[in-house]
């Protein structure tokens, strides 16, 4: 009786431990079933927009340093032989210079050099923004990384890959007429609804984003949108910013630049007047902290809806300017810190100080230099030219910055001067890059001049 008692036992323990196993791998099942089935599953954030904004200190952007510059750099777009080019003429020394890619610093040009040049900005962890193109790159690793973490996900991943010969192939003979972007297994219910509407495997983002590494993957996603560097008053985005919503008018008491910011400050303290205006320019305008404005836009349509086109609408630049040109400076402007109450109507002049954007994205419209802004991807990635602005102590004279008895003059042109001039210059403020148009001077910020140097792409 023991005995059978003892056997009993055993059975009953043995079916308990079953029971508690096949009850895990049904949950398993069901979970991996629900998961690749289930066309209604969210998506999590592949974004990662929480690191958005990033302000420079004054040792990454020295503005009174007579032997250290600020090197700003357009669309790379992966030309890893134009980049040390660019590199080399300015006499880059990354013991002194600080180096700021504009974005879009990936993809076009073969996988290999997109990852030389991602290399080179992740060892040196060199500054930047993100751009469109890299905010797929990384969107594409985020996803990959999700599907990873799922039940299957590696397999399937896998076959996804295989195709890639497929891919090359048709990229080698030019003619992807007969390549299909989705792998048999992406069409099936179970599987490509784990992938986001809109998103075409296989091509130069995806790929990129497959073959980085994972430090090089975590250096684009720790790039903010945007660069603010109050100590010279300068911006540094990808495709751009606005000065003003477009929805309401200049002086409504919204717009950041319609009064002065109600700070508990000195009148002469003009720097920190001016930097608490300038974080309003980020925090206050609607557009300006919408991640796909400041990755996309190229102009503004008349019913002030930011656009990625360069043929509809106004210039973001050319809106930029038309409002920096209205700053008069604390002193001319007559009214008070805080001070929202006398402006009406379309003033010729803003109660605020002109900031710098610097920016890339609009190959379309060249070297783009305006007095208030700075446009510098001039298309390297179809034959053309990478530029780079250079900023040093000149650009940044020191009464300009902090003198509490300086107001800029009211500019009313878009005017600058360049020296020698551009060949080719149209009233747009485009430029046609002849050789002799690789190294110019610029007005910069207030008082301050700038150098753009470009190299041919090739």
């Amino acid at each position: 009786m023991i005995r059978c008692n003892g056997h009993y036992s055993f059975l009953l323990s043995v079916a308990v431990v079953i029971f508690i196993l096949c009850t895990i791998l049904a949950g398993d099942l069901r979970n991996w079933v629900s998961f690749w089935t289930n066309s209604s599953s969210k998506f999590p954030d592949f974004g990662h927009y929480e690191n958005f904004t990033h302000t420079l200190s004054d040792e990454q952007l020295p503005t009174n340093d007579n032997d250290r510059r600020i090197i700003a750099i357009g669309d790379i777009h992966g030309m890893n032989q134009s980049l040390t080019a660019l590199l080399n003429k300015i006499s880059y020394d990354p013991q002194k210079d600080t180096l700021i890619h504009l974005g879009d610093f990936t993809t076009k040009a073969p996988v290999e050099d997109s990852l030389t040049v991602l290399s080179f900005m992740e060892s040196n962890k060199v500054l930047g923004v993100r751009g469109n193109n890299d905010q797929k790159v990384l969107e594409w690793r985020a996803w990959m990384d999700w599907i990873l973490s799922q039940p299957g996900g590696r397999k399937w991943l896998r076959k996804v890959d295989d195709h890639w010969s497929d891919y090359e192939l048709a990229l080698e003979k030019d003619d992807m007429s007969a390549f299909d972007p989705y792998p048999s297994s992406m069409k099936k219910p179970n599987w490509g609804h784990k992938v986001p509407k809109g998103w075409k495997p296989l091509g130069d983002h995806y790929r990129v984003a497959r073959a980085m590494s994972r430090s090089q993957y975590n250096y684009l996603r720790s790039l903010p949108l945007v660069l603010y560097a109050p100590a010279g008053h300068v911006f540094f985005v990808h495709a751009g910013l606005l000065a003003a919503d477009p929805n309401r008018i200049a002086t409504h008491p919204k717009q950041p630049l319609s009064h002065w910011p109600s700070i508990e400050q000195h009148e002469d303290d003009i720097p920190t007047i001016r930097k608490a205006q300038e974080l309003a320019l980020l925090s206050d305008i609607p557009q300006n902290h919408d991640p796909w404005v400041v990755l996309n836009m190229r102009s503004v349509r008349k019913n002030g809806k930011p656009t990625s086109s360069n043929k509809k609408g106004i210039p973001f630049s050319k809106l930029w300017n038309k409002i920096m040109h209205k700053c008069s400076g604390f002193h001319a402007s007559n009214t008070r810190l805080g001070s929202v109450t006398r402006l009406t109507g379309q003033l010729a002049h803003l109660p605020c100080y002109a900031s710098t954007v610097v920016y890339g994205h609009a190959a379309a419209r060249g070297l783009d230099v305006k007095r208030w802004s700075v446009g510098l991807d001039t298309d390297c990635s179809s034959g053309g030219r990478l530029s780079a602005l250079v900023l040093d102590a000149k650009s940044f004279p020191p009464g300009a910055s902090w003198d509490p008895t300086f107001d800029s003059p009211f500019e009313a042109t878009d005017r600058f001067d360049a020296e020698p001039s551009f060949p080719g210059a149209v009233k747009q403020h485009t430029f046609d890059f002849l050789p002799s148009a690789t190294n110019s001077r610029i007005k910069f910020g207030h008082a301050g001049e700038a150098r753009i140097i470009s190299v041919k792409c090739h």
